[in-house]
C-alpha cells in the first residue's frame, strides 16, 4: 500500500489532527487476520528528523495511539504499518507494541545493508515482517529470508508474471498476501494458487446469481426492516416481534446491560429492556440485528462495516444541522449501502422489496446526486484511506473535515459495543 502525500491545496493540520483507517486483511476462511492502517499523510509526517529519538516517540504517543489507541482501531488483531528505509533504520517500529505489529517494507525501500539489519533486529524482537508490493529481484533475497509475509499486488501482474514470482519464493518460509483483490471469483483462484491471506474490496462486492431469488427467511428480515423504516410503525407491534423470538429477545437483554448503553441497569422483564431502550435506539438496534441475520454466511467484517458506514453517516449529517428526520436517513444510507452484497442480488432488486424514499434508492442505487450521496461517498473514501477525495468531498459539507477523525473513532466504538452485547 503506497503511502499518499498531502498537497499544498489541502487544509493545515490544526492541532496535531491525526487520520487514520483500516482496511482489513482476510484468512482464507474469511476471518479478519489483521488491518492495515491507512494514515492520513503517511507515518513520514509524525517524524521530525530534527527531534531526538524520545521527542519523536513522545509526539506518536500523544497525537495518536494515546489519543486513538491502537488496540481499539485493529480490536487486538494485526496492524500492518508502512515503513520506509529511513524509518526501518530510526527503528520506528519499536514504537509499537510487538504483539501486534506488522512492519510493511515498502516496494520503495533498497535493501542496504543497513536496512537488511534493522530488519534482523526487528524480527529477532519478535515483530512480523511484510514486503509489501512484491517483485522478485535478487537483491532482495536477504529480506524474503527475513519475512514472514509476502505481498502482491494482483492488479500489477499478469497471470503469468504472479506465477513466476510465486516459484520464485517457494522455496522459503514465507505465507503469500494477494493485495487489492476485487471480486469473489479472483479470491477464489488466489487461494488455489496458494495465498493464505488477501485484502480488497472482494467482500463488499456483490457476487450476483442471476435468476435466483432471495430466500424466504432473509425475504422476512427484509419486510421487518420495511415496517421500522415507516414513521408510523408500531412500537407495541416490535416488541411483541421481539417477544416470539428467543435469540433476538436474550441479545436485546445483553446488549441493555452492556457498555452500550453508557450505564449498567438490572433488567428483570423484556418489556422493561423495551422501555428503557426507546423506540429511536430500538429501531436502529434492531435494524442490525435483522442485517445481522442476513449476514450469516457472509464475513463478520462486513456487518461491522455495514455499522461503520451507518454511524459514520449519521454523525456527518447531524453536523448538518438539519433536523432528526435527516439525520436517520443519513443513517439508513449508510446500513441499506451493502444490502446488495449481504444478498448476493442487484441493489435494484432488493429496494424493490422496501418502502424506501425516492433520494435514498437513488443514493443506493447511484443514479442521481442527492444530499445524501455526498455523505456517503465521503465515508467510503475515508474507509478506503483515499485522503485526497476525503479533502474534496469534506470540502462540499460546511464544519465537518475537522470532525472527520472523531467520527471514525465514535463509529469504531459503536462497533465493538455491537459485538460485545451480540
Amino acid at each position: 500500500m503506497r503511502v499518499m502525500s498531502v498537497t499544498a491545496d489541502e487544509p493545515p493540520d490544526r492541532g496535531g489532527r491525526i487520520f487514520i483507517a483500516r482496511q482489513p486483511i482476510f484468512r482464507r476462511n474469511g476471518r479478519v487476520f489483521g488491518y492495515e492502517l491507512l494514515f492520513r499523510s503517511g507515518l513520514d509526517n509524525f517524524f521530525d528528523v530534527g527531534q531526538d529519538g524520545e521527542q519523536a516517540t513522545s509526539r506518536v504517543i500523544t497525537n495518536t495511539f494515546s489519543l486513538i489507541g491502537i488496540s481499539k482501531i485493529t480490536q487486538g488483531r494485526k496492524a500492518f504499518i508502512n515503513f520506509t528505509g529511513d524509518m526501518l533504520v530510526k527503528e520506528y517500529p519499536a514504537l509499537f507494541p510487538p504483539r501486534i505489529t506488522v512492519a510493511e517494507v515498502l516496494e520503495s525501500v533498497e535493501a542496504t545493508p543497513e536496512v537488511i539489519n534493522a530488519c534482523r533486529n526487528l524480527v529477532a524482537k519478535g515483530y512480523v515482517l511484510a514486503l509489501d508490493d512484491f517483485v522478485f529481484t535478487e537483491e532482495f533475497l536477504p529480506l524474503v529470508e527475513l519475512a514472514h509475509i509476502i505481498k502482491f499486488d494482483v492488479q500489477a501482474m499478469t497471470v503469468d508474471e504472479l506465477s513466476r514470482n510465486l516459484r520464485q519464493v517457494a522455496p522459503y518460509n514465507v505465507k503469500l498476501l494477494a493485495e487489492k483483490v476485487e471480486t469473489i471469483e479472483e479470491f477464489d483462484v488466489l487461494k488455489g494458487m496458494g495465498f493464505s491471506f488477501f485484502q480488497g474490496y472482494f467482500f463488499s462486492r456483490p457476487k450476483i446469481v442471476q435468476g435466483r431469488d432471495i430466500p424466504g427467511s432473509k425475504l422476512q428480515y427484509l419486510k421487518i426492516i420495511r415496517v421500522l423504516q415507516d414513521e408510523n410503525y408500531s412500537f407495541k407491534k416490535i416488541a411483541e416481534f421481539i417477544a416470539r423470538d428467543v435469540s433476538l429477545s436474550y441479545k436485546l437483554l445483553r446488549y441493555v446491560n452492556s457498555a452500550a448503553m453508557r450505564r449498567r441497569m438490572e433488567v428483570t422483564s423484556l418489556q422493561s429492556a423495551v422501555a428503557l431502550i426507546g423506540e429511536l435506539t430500538l429501531r436502529k438496534w434492531l435494524s442490525l440485528m435483522m442485517l445481522s441475520y442476513m449476514a450469516d454466511d457472509k464475513p463478520q467484517e462486513l456487518l461491522r462495516l455495514t455499522l461503520l458506514r451507518a454511524r459514520f453517516c449519521e454523525q456527518i449529517g447531524e453536523t448538518m444541522g438539519k433536523g432528526r428526520d435527516f439525520t436517520l436517513t443519513c443513517y439508513t444510507v449508510g446500513m441499506f449501502s451493502l444490502l446488495d452484497v449481504l444478498l448476493d442480488q442487484p441493489m435494484e432488486n432488493v429496494l424493490r422489496q422496501l418502502s424506501l424514499t425516492h433520494d435514498i434508492v437513488a443514493t443506493l442505487i447511484g443514479e442521481e446526486t442527492t444530499q445524501y450521496a455526498g455523505i456517503l461517498n465521503l465515508v467510503k473514501a475515508y474507509e478506503r484511506g483515499d485522503w485526497q477525495e476525503v479533502i474534496r468531498l469534506a470540502g462540499c459539507i460546511q464544519n465537518v473535515y475537522d470532525h472527520l477523525p472523531l467520527f471514525y473513532e465514535n463509529a469504531l466504538d459503536d462497533v465493538r459495543s455491537f459485538y460485545v452485547a451480540a
